[in-house]
């Protein structure tokens, strides 16, 4: 498989200052994944996946210059499994190479199978400072009979940094370790205890086939239900909640997963599509500084 790198927006002032018309050029045609009307690519690539099969692979690419993000669109055809966006400092030189799902720098977004664009609220945005190095952790995973081509990647827009108030990431709350789907119909719960301060804003399910149901409740003196659907692996997308809490410093995030198990079988925690997993992804800020139990 071999992935080719887009290349990333060099000028944040151009783009921000003149609009969508004279957004700097992106990657050529051969490189890059169709764009969105309103989007400029910042980070992708080309792949090929035989049939049954399926692959981690990471793009690295180091910022030329600040950007702040008010919108993202991840790009991901049939083939797509999730992708998960990382910044942080350079830790290996750009390009790209076949890796596995660690997650070794601080996310800042993860889309999974049927993610449409997130309008980050106004004054919020995500911010890419220069010399920084963006990671796309790509899952590939081909269930057909047949092999797969495609170029799967993330496009933005962005804004002038005087309209930004706060600086957002992404968080984690679910359930990993000790996660075990029995025949029929079962639950799974894990929580999430935020730091004070914290703003959720937005929120994304993310499970695989046997998932039918999440629920999602913001555990403080008074708690609050803030993501009640059912699931569809091919539905993973996110929604702005109607009013952004913030947390005390003692509240959870608490995830329910309620699953169909068909099978007589168990299924348990993993990466691969026919295992499950349990995770509600946040978008929060101030952004998150650390990875650890509510991080990615």
């Amino acid at each position: 498989m071999r992935l080719v790198i887009a290349s990333l927006v060099v000028s944040l002032v151009g783009l921000a200052a003149c609009g969508a018309d004279s957004s700097p050029p992106g990657p050529d045609a051969a490189s890059a994944p169709p764009g969105t009307p309103g989007y400029t690519p910042l980070v992708s690539g080309n792949w090929s996946l035989p049939a049954s099969t399926e692959s981690y692979r990471c793009v690295r690419l180091t910022a030329a210059a600040d950007m702040w993000v008010t919108a993202i669109h991840p790009i991901a055809p049939q083939g797509t499994h999730h992708t998960v966006l990382m910044l942080g400092p350079p830790d290996a030189p750009d390009g790209d190479v076949e890796c596995d799902s660690s997650l070794v720098k601080p996310a800042i977004y993860a889309s999974g199978v049927g993610t449409d664009a997130l309008v980050l609220p106004s004054g919020v945005a995500i911010k890419i400072a220069a010399g920084q190095q963006l990671l796309l952790n790509l899952h590939l995973f081909n269930a057909s009979d047949a092999t797969l081509t495609g170029a799967s990647g993330i496009e933005v827009k962005t804004a002038e940094a005087a309209s930004v108030v706060h600086e957002a990431g992404a968080m984690l709350a679910g359930k990993d370790a000790g996660l075990v789907v029995k025949p029929g119909m079962t639950v799974q719960t894990g929580a999430c205890t935020l730091p004070a301060g914290t703003t959720v804003f937005a929120m994304a399910p993310h499970m695989h086939l046997l998932g039918v149901h999440m629920k999602v409740t913001f555990q403080a003196a008074a708690p609050q239900v803030i993501y009640d659907k059912d699931y569809t692996f091919e539905g993973q997308r996110y929604e702005t909640l109607g009013a952004a809490l913030t947390s005390g410093g003692t509240d959870q995030l608490v995830v329910d997963c309620t699953y169909m198990n068909p099978s007589g079988t168990t299924v348990r925690f993993g990466e691969h599509t026919t295992q499950e997993m349990c995770y509600a992804l946040a978008l929060v800020y101030p952004a998150p500084v650390r990875k650890g139990a509510c991080d990615f």
